[in-house]
Formats: C-alpha cells, sequence, structure tokens
C-alpha cells in the first residue's frame, strides 16, 4: 500500500512546477523589525511573495557556518519585466552583497516541470558557467535579505538555499508535496501570478478520477458479495 501512495505522490509531482525548491507562500511584507525566518538555509526554498508598497526583509541565524544561496524569479507573463533587486545584510547592518535588478540582464527561463516561462534576476553565489550560480559559504551569525524594487510593487519567488530535500521518508513527501500540489500551486497562480493556469489543476483532477475508481470497484466488490449471499 505504501508503495501505491509513493507511486501517487510521485506521479502527481511530475506535472508540478516548484521541483527545485520548496515552495513557501508568504501571505503579509515581513519587515525589517519583524522579518520572515529563514529556518534551514541550505535546503532550497522558494517564498513567493508579493511586494505592496514596502521591501521585504528575511532573516538566517546561524551558529554553524553555512552554504549560501539566494535568486530571484518572476513569471514570464509578457515582455515586459518588473525588476526586482537583492540586498545582503551581516548582523552588524553592513550590506555585503548588492544585486540591482534595474541594471541586470534579466532572461527568460523555460521550467519544464512547470511548462510555463520565467524571468530569471538577480543571484547572489558563486560562478559556475551554469544557468544558475552556486553557493557561497558563510561564516556563522545573523543575515539579512532585502528583496524590493524602485515602487515595491510585483510578486516575486525568492530562491534562498540549494541543497534539494522532499522528505527522507514517505511520511515526510506526502506532508510536503500536499499542500504544493492541491493548495500552494493553484492559490500561487491565482493571487501571486496573477493567471489561471490549467496544469495546476492536473492533481486535483487526477485526485477526482482515483477517488472515482475507487468507489465504482468497492461499488463492484459490494455488489458480487450480495448477489453471492441471496
Amino acid at each position: 500500500m505504501k508503495k501505491i501512495v509513493l507511486l501517487i505522490i510521485l506521479f502527481l509531482i511530475s506535472f508540478t512546477y516548484a521541483f527545485a525548491h520548496q515552495p513557501k507562500l508568504i501571505k503579509y511584507s515581513p519587515t525589517s523589525n519583524k522579518p520572515h525566518e529563514v529556518i534551514e538555509p541550505e535546503i532550497s526554498k522558494a517564498y513567493y511573495g508579493k511586494l505592496i508598497g514596502e521591501p521585504h526583509y528575511y532573516k538566517i541565524e546561524s551558529d554553524v557556518e553555512f552554504s549560501f544561496y539566494a535568486g530571484i524569479t518572476i513569471p514570464k507573463i509578457n515582455d515586459n519585466v518588473k525588476w526586482i533587486s537583492l540586498e545582503v545584510f551581516d548582523q552588524n547592518n553592513n550590506s555585503i552583497y548588492y544585486e540591482d535588478g534595474k541594471e541586470y540582464n534579466w532572461k527568460a527561463w523555460y521550467e519544464p516541470y512547470a511548462r510555463d516561462w520565467y524571468w530569471v534576476g538577480p543571484q547572489i553565489g558563486t560562478h559556475n558557467d551554469k544557468e544558475f550560480k552556486g553557493s557561497l559559504k558563510f561564516e556563522s551569525g545573523t543575515y539579512i535579505i532585502k528583496v524590493f524594487n524602485e515602487d515595491n510593487q510585483g510578486s516575486y519567488s525568492l530562491a534562498v538555499g540549494d541543497i534539494e530535500f522532499f522528505g527522507a521518508n514517505i511520511i515526510e513527501k506526502i506532508s510536503i508535496w500536499t499542500p504544493i500540489l492541491f493548495y500552494i500551486g493553484p492559490y500561487m497562480d491565482i493571487f501571486y501570478w496573477n493567471k489561471f493556469d490549467f496544469k495546476a489543476y492536473i492533481p486535483h483532477i487526477f485526485l477526482i478520477i482515483l477517488f472515482y475508481i475507487i468507489y465504482f470497484v468497492i461499488k463492484k466488490i459490494f455488489f458480487k458479495k450480495k448477489r453471492y449471499f441471496e
């Protein structure tokens, strides 16, 4: 039974577009006084937020040396880029990295798992002759990531970390992927990307079909037993 459930989860995963990073919805505006805390900064995550007049801030606290990566992508709705910048501060509020989105050469990127187009923006990491940079080594301490642009408006996806992890066992996989497939994907398309993507609802359609098959099988078994006792 566990293998069947795992196969279903893996089948559904093939249709999701959040394959490289665990998606996290940010439904508020994290401020400099109350930044959003990034737990396990080495594990790849994508924070989906929307600037509505103020910059967004994310905080990393680590008591050991760790690998750091941060990058911005935005949905490619049309050929216009609503640029977004990245800046990283250390615990003394010194700016240690700054990537100006306005001056950045944003590139269109097709995400094969999502079957969708994005604009790839500034990244903070090491150059490795690949599309996405590698991670840097940061000393232990507190770091703040600032996400902003000229008028602090627009949707974005902030990627943090570069180690992919989606659960060590089936329970963890289900707990991670269930909200991604059945809630985060559709919600993100409508409220963050401002678009409707049919592919986001494929897991829902698959689940309805699966329930119907299970119902049909149970019904057949039930009626067979009933005729047998008659």
